[in-house]
């Protein structure tokens, strides 16, 4: 057959790693496995970035030149200011009587129109670079034009270097960042945070309603396939016992079309389950490395911090600079540290300003820069039955910000390893060599410490070691190279773990890994002595060295055993261990502290402990007077409402039974202490422990802050002083009078305990009898169960290692920055990174529009547009007709309309306005609409959004205003939310035009007792009496500060 022309050749498709295909199916398979490709793809959608942010930047340092001119000096003042407009309401709960007095207008009805509120006149810049650095002193916003006298100058030396300070007056939230370089920074993190960063306000993220609207390829690395990530997901979030519902959810992933047996066969499983730990941003083609001797899984240090310094994303909010951060209140006469984060703390600062004074390499000019490396360790239980359980070890970086760190979505958290434990074989193992006797508790536990401190060996390897001392010279994602010095600031570990890294004894002699306190003394918490002590005993590792060294030659070349006399009489007078600390052996030449690293834990050490502890002994002590008072304590905490997403929980039905409790069951338990324990305990004794109480709820409160200033931390210390009294005075004047026994959960816990030891000492016998080949034969095996034990006598025990550490959070603070930076939470990396697969899933899904306004963290507050339910005025009147709160409801709304087009403010008594303008007031189909939700956004005293939701048909009613009408001392008035409203209103002059008029009706509290810190008192409110006229009014929402939490007065 003869043809017309010859076929013409296929385009082949090429793909970046440099195969051809002939067809686009084929073409198009392979790129949604090709690794090579994506990283191609990455690689260059990270430089596009690249280039686009330094464009931005240079616009930006621009527009800096053109409105800030002045000479460069050695050290570089920061100024931040807030605009007036910035934040429409301040968190005037927190800030004191400073900001009430200077606070801006709040926002009315009268100010809201069609047209978005302005944060700055310069929209096209972000939040920070409105308050860029600068060089000339800050001028002043034009509404703080009449606090602030004339600007002037004047030097002021901080180590050698001279700066140019402004001396008057700053308006509020001023705050300088002074730098300690002769140059401005190259790499400023903070010129790209926006408004939207600093906000807490739950929101959807741009990229990710972009990434809604387009399709993706979707990736299940680790696993294989989609039928494989299925199953895994299935087996993983299953939970530990199977149900019928499980069931049918694996008859659904196996019926499913898309499912493929042959998929599943292929998988390799193990390799799958191992690699689900790693963290996201691990290269697929790096593996974990493994040592043979300890089957150690860990990743190289070196490794992670290239990767984490190479990664263009996490690049831009990492600091390569330390700063100091200060405020300049008006009211005060010099500036206030700031601490919050770690790369501004004082250890930061010393350790870069440290490193800029050192001599450097030779023959190196390159910038020189400090990584943070911050540690995280906890041994956690995996399952809820059997003994499965994984010792993970995290790293993150303190160059980082701490609400980036903690943030899920990030994924700034680096898996280091896989701690091991001795293995159940090991006594099988030393019995070979000891004729099946074994070994006794003390070798078994310095064999123990032997293995982690071996294991620390292997990830302080030569490479990091090496950058330790040396650094590492690193091309950054600016095009700059620099060289990086890693340092070991913080380990964050619960109280055993402490022991093993301090290498000191458990809850002996000396049980505080920082100091030498003995054990007699670790109840003085507060006392002047206490402290001299603590500051004089420090722990060092210098002192113990050449002890520890002749200890561990008795062991190792004289065969003494550990808990010989000759190895006591060496270590037991300061009761440390005879086994060499890894850490402190490595890195102590280059300055590094190990027992200074292992910071305050407040979730162990307080909410977990002493908090727990005093809150046991409490219900002994109501058992102990009347079993009736359970009871009612459990009734009580059943009726205090929940407040906020997250801040107060609502409580179980029984809280003395103190069944599946976490750390934050027990914060909440302390938050809402005072008016439950009230009048449970005769009066004498009632107002002790009502003290001792507010105390405790004042420190944790003070201990939790996320950001501090040298007159908070100066309160804490005092908070602490108080704490250790109040402590002492309850125990010697209440604890004494009644005799207090174990409560039945701690019986219970007890006889469980003693039934599992006697279950094992039975195997153990056993199993001897086995090796030893004894004849076992017509022998019954005991039942391990015991009888119910007696109850025990308990008193309230404050010498202990928990109740002497909450002394030294003043100085950690001042050390390292605040608590919340360094706290100890597990993190489930198994259920983490299958959650980010899922994630990626639905992307495909279709997406809702949601109401951007009601996540816009500029508005003060929002209520919803839709006009769906409402009510004709006349029928809403007569059907609550003879209700107290409608009486003149539409006389007093029309007040109120006037006052908010008039004079916008809150009052509680309204203001009468002539019948002649009420009734120039006319609405638009006389139509009344009603809505469910107001949220109100805040800015919190870490200077951060934040977002409160009022619902009156929930508990979440109550509101808080600055208190206006005269007579009053206290500074807030108080409501309750009844309803949330807006009606259209229209003038007789103009009936074509109509106003939107937002309003919540309320029921005022009437403030009967005022807070009082000397008296150690709460605030009470009660409802105005309803025959009051002015019980019932209405609010302009824009007077409202934010929500409060208004708990029962149950005494």
């Amino acid at each position: 057959m003869d043809w017309a022309g010859s076929s013409p050749t296929p385009t082949p498709f090429r793909c970046a790693c440099t195969r051809e295909f002939t067809q686009e199916s084929a073409y198009t398979k392979h790129q949604d496995s090709c690794t090579k490709g994506k990283k191609r793809l990455f690689s260059a959608l990270s430089k596009a970035k690249h280039l686009l942010g330094s464009a931005k930047r240079s616009r930006v340092n621009h527009s800096l030149n053109k409105h800030f001119t002045g000479p460069s000096t050695a050290l570089l003042n920061a100024h931040a200011h807030l605009p007036k407009d910035s934040f429409p309401s301040a968190d005037l709960e927190h800030a004191g009587p400073s900001l009430q007095e200077n606070a801006p207008a709040s926002v009315s009805n009268a100010d809201l129109g069609a047209l978005p509120m302005e944060i700055d006149a310069e929209q096209g810049l972000s939040l920070v670079q409105q308050r860029s650095r600068r060089i000339a002193p800050p001028s002043v916003p034009s509404g703080y034009a009449a606090l602030a006298p004339e600007l002037d100058t004047h030097a002021n030396t901080m180590d050698s270097s001279t700066s140019t300070r402004a001396s008057s007056r700053a308006p509020p939230f001023h705050t300088a960042r002074n730098f300690f370089s002769s140059t401005p920074p190259s790499h400023n993190p903070e010129e790209l945070v926006t408004l939207q960063d600093i906000s807490s306000i739950l929101a959807m993220a741009s990229t990710e309603s972009d990434a809604l609207a387009e399709p993706q390829d979707i990736s299940f690395s680790p696993y294989p396939n989609q039928s494989s990530f299925e199953l895994g997901h299935w087996y993983w979030h299953g939970g530990v016992q199977k149900s019928q519902h499980s069931f049918k959810e694996l008859i659904d992933i196996v019926g499913d079309p898309d499912f493929n047996p042959d998929d599943i066969r292929s998988t390799p499983w193990g390799r799958v389950n191992s690699q689900l730990g790693a963290t996201v941003y691990d290269n697929e083609g790096e593996e974990w490395e493994d040592v043979d001797a300890t089957e150690l899984h860990h990743w190289s240090l070196t490794s992670i911090i290239q990767e984490k310094l190479a990664n263009a994303q996490d690049d831009e909010l990492f600091h390569y600079e330390s700063y100091q951060l200060q405020w300049r209140a008006p009211h005060l006469p010099c500036e206030v540290d700031i601490q919050g984060e770690l790369y501004t703390s004082p250890a930061f600062v010393d350790a870069h300003r440290d490193l800029l004074e050192s001599p450097g390499e030779p023959g190196c000019d390159l910038p020189c820069m400090i990584v943070a490396l911050m540690f995280w360790s906890d041994a956690t239980q995996l399952t809820s039955f059997g003994n499965a359980k994984l010792w993970p070890v995290y790293m993150y970086f303190g160059n980082e910000s701490k609400y980036h760190r903690y943030r899920p979505s990030c994924n700034l958290g680096n898996h280091v390893a896989y701690f091991q434990k001795l293995p159940d074989a090991f006594k099988d193992f030393v019995g070979t060599y000891t004729n099946g006797k074994g070994i006794g508790r003390e070798c078994t536990t310095h064999c123990q410490h032997e293995l982690f401190q071996a294991q620390w060996k292997i990830l302080l390897d030569e490479e990091f070691l090496e950058a330790y001392e040396h650094g590492m010279v690193i091309l950054c994602c600016d095009g700059v190279k620099r060289r990086f010095y890693p340092q070991v600031f913080t380990y964050s570990v619960d109280y055993p773990e402490k022991v093993l890294v301090a290498t000191i004894w458990q809850l002996g002699g000396c049980p505080c890994p920082r100091c030498l306190i003995p054990t007699a003394r670790l109840q003085n918490l507060g006392m002047s002595h206490d402290r001299q002590q603590c500051s004089m005993l420090v722990q060092s590792n210098v002192s113990r060295s050449q002890p520890i060294a002749t200890a561990r030659n008795l062991i190792h070349k004289k065969n003494l055993s550990v808990d010989s006399t000759a190895v006591e009489a060496l270590l037991k007078p300061d009761l440390w261990v005879p086994n060499s600390n890894v850490l402190s052996d490595n890195l102590s030449p280059f300055g590094f502290n190990v027992f200074a690293a292992l910071v305050v834990d407040l979730l162990h050490e307080f909410e977990l402990g002493i908090w727990c502890m005093l809150l046991i002994h409490l219900l002994r002590i109501l058992t102990a007077l009347n079993r009736d008072l359970v009871h009612e304590l459990d009734r009580r905490h059943r009726q205090v409402p929940p407040f906020g997403p997250a801040t107060i929980r609502q409580f179980s039905a029984n809280t003395s039974d103190m069944s599946n409790m976490v750390a934050r069951n027990f914060k909440d338990l302390l938050q809402c202490s005072i008016p439950v324990f009230e009048g449970l305990l005769p009066n004498a004794h009632n107002k002790i422990l009502l003290n001792l109480l507010f105390i405790m709820v004042h420190w944790h409160g003070l201990a939790k802050l996320r950001m501090h200033s040298d007159l908070t931390l100066e309160i804490l210390d005092q908070q602490t002083t108080d704490l250790g009294e109040k402590f002492r005075h309850f125990k010697s004047k209440v604890c004494t009078v009644y005799y207090t026994q174990e409560l039945n959960c701690e019986v219970n816990m007890r006889s469980h305990w003693q039934a599992k030891d006697v279950a094992r000492c039975t195997e153990s016998s056993m199993a001897n009898e086995k090796r030893t080949g004894a004849n076992a034969k017509g022998k019954q095996k005991e039942d391990p169960r015991l009888p119910r034990q007696p109850r025990r006598k308990k008193s309230l025990n404050i010498q202990t290692y928990k109740f002497h550490a909450l002394g030294d959070y003043v100085a950690s603070i001042h050390r390292f920055g605040t608590t919340d930076s360094y706290s100890t939470e597990p993190i489930e990396h198994h259920q983490m990174h299958l959650c980010h697969i899922k994630q990626r899933q639905a992307i495909q899904v279709p997406h809702v529009q949601v109401d951007e306004t009601a996540i816009d963290p500029q508005l003060h507050h929002h209520i919803g547009r839709s006009e769906k339910s409402f009510d004709e005025l006349g029928h809403y009147l007569r059907r609550h007709a003879g209700d107290p709160a409608i009486k003149d409801f539409l006389l007093r709304l029309k007040d109120h309309i006037l006052d908010c087009i008039g004079s916008p403010g809150i009052s509680m008594e309204n203001s009468a306005h002539p019948d002649q303008e009420k009734s120039s007031i006319l609405f638009k189909c006389n139509r009344l609409y009603h809505h469910n939700l107001v949220r109100f956004n805040y800015t919190t005293y870490d200077v951060r959004r934040a977002q409160d939701v009022i619902n009156p048909r929930t508990p979440h009613h109550n509101i808080m205003l600055l208190q206006h009408a005269e007579g009053h001392d206290d500074k807030y008035c108080y409501a309750q939310v009844l309803g949330i409203h807006h009606i259209n209103v229209v003038h007789s002059g103009n009936v074509y035009e109509s106003r939107r008029i937002d309003f919540l009706f309320v029921r005022w509290y009437e403030v009967i007792q005022s807070h009082a810190w000397e008296t150690c008192a709460l605030g009470r409110v009660c409802f105005l009496p309803l025959m009051d006229p002015n019980t019932f009014s209405f609010v302009d929402p824009g007077a409202v500060l934010r929500a409060c939490h208004i708990i029962p007065a149950f005494s």
